[in-house]
């Protein structure tokens, strides 16, 4: 992704969509050669969450902390967008 001039506000939308759908890439692609570890998931899920957080770098505590439940919120139901369209594609 391309670096964003501090005063543009990122589309958390689209951002969200991004990273979840990479972080289920990453996992079929560590499934292909068996179960993937919990060890392994979390690992996964907190380079996602990563990308995410570094975009709040700068912003006052407390709005990082109010901003993280619709985050997380967000990145529940883009997973389970991203896992319906998977298995529709799959029929």
């Amino acid at each position: 992704m391309s670096a964003r001039p501090s005063s543009e506000r990122p589309d958390w939308h689209t951002l969200i969509r991004a990273t979840v759908r990479e972080c289920l890439q990453t996992w079929k692609l560590q499934a292909r050669s068996g179960p993937v570890t919990p060890k392994a998931m979390e690992t996964i899920v907190a380079r996602a969450t990563v990308l995410l957080m570094s975009r709040l770098d700068g912003q006052p505590p407390h709005l990082v902390m109010a901003l993280l439940p619709g985050l997380l919120r967000d990145m529940l139901a883009a997973f389970v967008e991203a896992m319906a369209a998977e298995k529709m594609g799959s029929k």
